[in-house]
């Protein structure tokens, strides 16, 4: 227990932190310092974040993000009956605080002790099960707000509740009926499946994938929910040089990213995140994509659309799109635009799948979008996508290409 003395200097220094003053919050900085190497710093900001009422929330949100900073290095110097009662009294906050950056930052803190305890948290699991069982929504967000936060914890140390998690937690919350929940199920699964993306483990959890992807497609079709979004693409990308993902898997990822790069509503730079999936997709699995001739197809016709339906010129588009160029060119231009367009995203994309897959597979394919632009004299864009298309897969399909210079 901390004492008042202790209590009020320190929530003094918190209000320091906030005010619009650079004089006022380095001089609570400099204060701190040395506090906030004392393991007596612990007991003071817990008892502030648990203040409600009596301050601030946003002095009790730094108290937050001081403490999930230090409670690792003074955890160990509290006996077991003190780190016991710290647990406790953490998930008693997380039950009853109402004040989301508040909570959030109460999360961080549980996420770094669960790391500390060697020998487990048992009440903390049962907590969380408790919670995704709970009637309130936010309860049931907190769960998966909890999984999420510990995800290197479960992927370590509770490879044998693997099965059960999936069945119990994982698979309820993709189907909650409230969005929310929904949202955090993704997130909090969407972790773990990265963190395990490698590991033989991956293989219970690879089932799941589908379920992630049809919250996933409804949050974009429904509110384009960027965040959604972005968190299932950075999966799917860690999931690309995974050696259990099959070919099902391997179409459910690209069929996802094709929906988003069609997406014009939704911001360019995460299509390309989907563009760079499907690019990765075929780097890491050229076999396995080229197998699938409707995709590859698919792909295909999305790409020349793309370049022949933007407005932007489709000459240097590809060069714009290598971070190796780019680095060449900022060094000598402070000016240069960075951000990837439709015609980069796609060309990039389309040389990646001429690069990787094998000939056999991409480059008919290729050819035949190729001419049938190139011949539509009704359409300049068209055209330009023909010859764009020629110009990028020039690299990767050159062998197939020199033999057909006379067709050309």
């Amino acid at each position: 227990m901390a004492s008042q003395d202790d209590v009020s200097q320190m929530a003094s220094l918190l209000l320091g932190l906030t005010q619009p003053n650079t004089e006022t919050i380095r001089h609570a900085e400099a204060t701190l310092k040395p506090i906030l190497k004392d393991p007596r710093c612990v007991p003071a900001l817990f008892e502030i974040i648990k203040g409600r009422g009596n301050h601030a929330d946003s002095v009790r949100h730094v108290a937050t993000i001081l403490l999930r900073k230090r409670i690792a290095s003074h955890y160990g110097k509290f006996d077991k009956g003190q780190q016991v009662q710290l647990k406790s009294e953490l998930l008693q906050v997380l039950a009853s605080e109402t004040e989301r950056p508040v909570r959030g930052g109460v999360v961080g803190i549980v996420a770094v002790l669960a790391k500390q305890e060697s020998e487990g948290w048992e009440g903390l699991w049962q907590f969380v099960a408790a919670a995704a069982g709970d009637t309130n929504a936010e309860a049931r967000e907190l769960a998966f707000w909890l999984l999420q936060e510990t995800t290197e914890t479960i992927g370590l140390h509770l490879q044998d509740q693997f099965t059960n998690m999936r069945d119990t937690l994982f698979a309820k919350g993709l189907q909650d009926p409230e969005t929310v929940v929904q949202k955090a199920t993704v997130k909090a699964l969407g972790q773990l499946m990265s963190f395990l993306a490698n590991e033989p483990d991956i293989q219970i959890f690879l089932g799941q994938l589908q379920l992630v992807l049809q919250v996933a497609v409804g949050r974009l079709q429904q509110e384009n929910d960027e965040d959604t979004i972005a968190t299932v693409l950075d999966v799917l990308y860690d999931l690309s040089y995974s050696p259990s993902v099959g070919p099902g898997q391997l179409k459910d990822m690209v069929q996802f990213a094709l929906l988003c790069i069609q997406n014009s509503n939704i911001d360019i730079t995460i299509r390309d995140s989907a563009a760079l999936v499907i690019a990765t997709l075929a780097e890491a699995k050229p076999k396995t994509f080229g197998k699938e001739d409707a995709l590859v197809v698919t792909v295909l016709e999305t790409l020349f659309t793309l370049i022949e339906n933007s407005p932007e010129s489709a000459a240097g588009a590809l060069l714009e799109s290598n971070p190796a160029w780019k680095e060449e060119e900022e060094d000598g231009d402070d000016d240069i635009n960075d951000s990837p367009t439709e015609t980069s995203m796609a060309q990039g994309t389309l040389d990646m799948l001429a690069c990787e897959l094998p000939k056999k597979y991409i480059f008919g394919p290729c050819m035949t979008r190729c001419m049938a632009r190139l011949s539509n004299t009704q359409s300049a864009s068209s055209r330009k996508a023909g010859i764009a298309g020629l110009g990028v897969i020039a690299e990767g399909c050159s062998e197939p290409l020199r033999e057909h210079l006379t067709d050309l």
